[in-house]
Parts: C-alpha cells; structure tokens; sequence
C-alpha cells in the first residue's frame, strides 16, 4: 500500500542534483514513481503532496532519507534546461535532496539517484547530472541498478593535459554531491594517470565517510593508501561551464 500524504508547500527549488528531461505528454504520477520504486528497492517510498492540487511537486521519502521532486518544470524553465543542455526533450523535471547531513551523505544521495534512476525509465527520456555533467539515458541506468551504495556512480576523475605549465590537472567532479569541494592535484606529463586515479578513488571514499573536508594545511589517514594526504590548497575554478570549488591534496 502506497502512503500519500498531504503538506505545505515549500519554497522555491534549489539548484538540482538531476534535471531529466522527456517527451512523453504527462509527467509520472507520484503513485506510479513510488510503485516502481517499492519494487526496485524495497519501498515504501512516502510520499507527501502539497495542498495546491495543480503543482507537481512533492516530497519523497524513504526512512529517513527525502528527496524534494518536481516531476513538470514550468515551460521556461524546461526550454532554458533544454537549450543549456541541447538536447531536444520539452519537458523536464528535477530532483534535490532534503535535510542532508554531512555523515549520511551517501544515503541522500543514493536515494537521490534512485528517484532521478526512476523518472528516467518511466518517461523514457535522459538525465542530467550537475555535477558530473553527465547524461544518462534509460539503457545506461541499466548498467547503474543502484542496489548499493558505490562511489564510481556518482563520481567522475578528469585529467587535463596540454596546459601551458606542461603538467596534467587531475581533478574529481561530483564530490559536491556530498556537501563536499571536489579535489585536485597535478602531475608531470608522461607518467601514468592510474596511481592518481586509483588514490582520487581512495580519497574521494574517505572523505564522503568523514562527511567533511578537512582545512588547508591539515592532513588525514587514508588507510587504502597507507599513507597520509594532505591539503595544501583551496580555489575555484571556471574552467567548465559550472564553477568548481577544489582542493588540491598531496600524498607521499
């Protein structure tokens, strides 16, 4: 049995975790989301309507994680999230988490990514990650089932080669996710990328357990690497078309 309850409306959306965007006539129902959702992972998925009945915005629960969907952006909001994106879909909607905390971060956002995973398959149409900038349409939420929590998901490692300095940038995209800056370092041109990549992956699963990212000049155990990383830097970075909040870390 599907809860439905009713509340307030709330304020005004945040900047979201995932934009999906289709073109199926009709948004999903909440009781059909919450159907498919009791299915693929157990349920109940609650979900809470607000009084005004001509909204699609509503509030899903799961324990006590919550995630705030809007399941039928207003027209101009889709047309400016279809012309950001270039993709050709007419409508969107959105899903950000609720009352996130920093050490069950992980949770949040895995229930998260369940409910964008699920308005994916039942429209038919691609998710946007914000902050991995990365689309997924329905057959590659097939390869991401979502059973568990792992970290790859939700995470991607970028390198940058041909900066004038003659360095490669390595840096995460994603970390922000989690109430997090994402990381950087940098390393001579010629050497393998997979030392680096295989220690983001360490840090990266370090931090998002911590739940908080440690000051400049502080240093944290990193046990996968037996050694200790330090942060030495903090700065933004405009490279992409979003902004990008790093630290840059140091290891032995």
């Amino acid at each position: 049995m599907k809860k439905i309850k009713r509340k307030a409306a709330g304020k005004e959306l945040k900047v979201p975790m995932f934009v999906i965007g289709y073109a199926a006539p009709e948004p999903p129902a909440p009781g059909f989301l919450a159907a498919w959702f009791d299915q693929e992972y157990g349920g109940p998925l609650t979900i809470q309507l607000p009084r005004d009945p001509g909204t699609t915005r509503f509030e899903a629960q799961h324990g006590p994680w919550s995630a705030l969907v809007e399941t039928s952006l207003p027209h101009a909001i889709a047309e400016a999230w279809r012309e950001q994106l270039q993709w050709s879909h007419p409508h969107a909607a959105q899903v950000l988490p609720l009352r996130m905390t920093g050490r069950d971060s992980r949770n949040s956002v895995l229930h998260v990514t369940r409910l964008a995973r699920g308005i994916t398959l039942l429209t038919g149409g691609t998710a946007y990650d914000a902050a991995t900038d990365t689309y997924l349409n329905p057959s590659d939420w097939m390869d991401r089932p979502l059973r568990t929590f792992r970290l790859d998901d939700h995470l991607r490692i970028e390198q940058v080669e041909g900066r004038a300095d003659g360095r490669v940038w390595f840096h995460t995209r994603g970390l922000s996710k989690f109430g997090l800056e994402d990381i950087e370092t940098y390393r001579p041109t010629g050497l393998s990328e997979r030392p680096v990549i295989e220690a983001f992956t360490e840090i990266a699963d370090v931090l998002t357990l911590m739940g908080k990212a440690p000051n400049v000049g502080e240093s944290f155990i990193v046990e996968g690497l037996n050694r200790m990383v330090r942060v030495v830097r903090h700065r933004t970075d405009q490279s992409y078309s979003l902004r990008l909040n790093l630290r840059e870390v140091e290891w032995g």
